[in-house]
């Protein structure tokens, strides 16, 4: 992709697999609840994010990977009549438990997925490619999974 779509920005983001035995103590850690919608045919997610006394909704647009780190994606932050409005479309859900884990001055995402077998995923945003690729993740990662489709949370949703 040599330009971005237009109000797009890059996301930038590496995903690992966890050891679950080597995490750390989650209980002891900032979590929130992401209830995530992936409509059907196409590219949109319809997202409630609740954590901290808040409740967040937005609806992404993900354009797909330009790079094994990048993707361009557009956020609109919705209210709670407009998110129930688009919650009625037909799509596939994922709700996961998203604890904050701080390693080397990086925030890492332990999620763990509710209601379902699944590996759990740690993943960490950057600012640049660069700074994706010197990343050092905590010990608890076991593999780079940054570009394989699998392990992508609409991969793992389930159809409702």
């Amino acid at each position: 992709m040599t330009s971005l779509p237009k109000y797009s920005q890059l996301e930038i983001e590496r995903r690992w697999l966890a050891e679950e035995r080597l995490l750390p103590d989650l209980a002891s850690l900032p979590v929130r609840i992401i209830t995530d919608k992936y409509l059907d045919s196409g590219r949109l997610r319809l997202r409630k994010i609740e954590g901290a006394g808040a409740v967040q909704f937005k609806l992404c647009k993900k354009y797909g990977k330009c790079s094994g780190f990048s993707e361009p994606i557009t956020n609109l932050y919705l209210t709670s009549e407009e998110y129930e409005l688009l919650s009625v479309l037909p799509g596939r859900m994922l709700v996961r438990q998203r604890f904050t884990y701080l390693f080397q001055n990086v925030p890492f995402s332990i999620n763990v997925i509710v209601g379902k077998a699944a590996p759990v995923i740690v993943e960490a945003e950057f600012v640049s490619e660069t700074e994706a690729e010197d990343c050092e993740p905590p010990p608890f990662c076991t593999e780079d999974v940054s570009a394989r489709i699998e392990y992508e949370a609409v991969m793992l949703a389930e159809s409702v």
